[in-house]
């Protein structure tokens, strides 16, 4: 399994996260004229670790999943179901931030975490 397949699985078995938006829960990118709230999640970074004979055995990905919404009340109850979806499945969050983007008139609040994955 992926580390995108794993975080879609955690995100997907929070029945307090799924009632807020369903199952619109995306990579990299929200699809066009997706229905809001909604949630995408891009892996920012991978690091690897290899044996001493160089045989890839693991990677450290970090991960950002931001909640969008059109308010900022719409917004924060998604991110903290987020944090709670991680934290069940075992994940810390090393970063909570929020924010607006003028371009598109969107609330959003940004999670990030790291997951280690053999």
């Amino acid at each position: 399994m992926t580390a995108e397949e794993k975080l879609y699985s955690a995100l997907t078995g929070m029945a307090g996260l799924t009632a807020l938006v369903g199952l619109r829960i995306s990579p990299d990118a929200l699809p066009e004229n997706e229905t809001l709230p909604a949630i995408v999640f891009v892996r920012a970074s991978t690091n690897p670790t290899y044996t001493i004979g160089g045989v890839l055995v693991a990677e450290d990905v970090h991960f950002v999943i931001t909640a969008w919404a059109k308010s900022r009340t719409e917004a924060e109850p998604i991110g903290d179901q987020i944090r709670l979806a991680l934290e069940a499945d075992g994940y810390q969050i090393a970063d909570r931030s929020s924010g607006f983007d003028n371009e598109v008139g969107l609330f959003a609040v940004s999670i990030e975490f790291d997951m280690f994955v053999s």
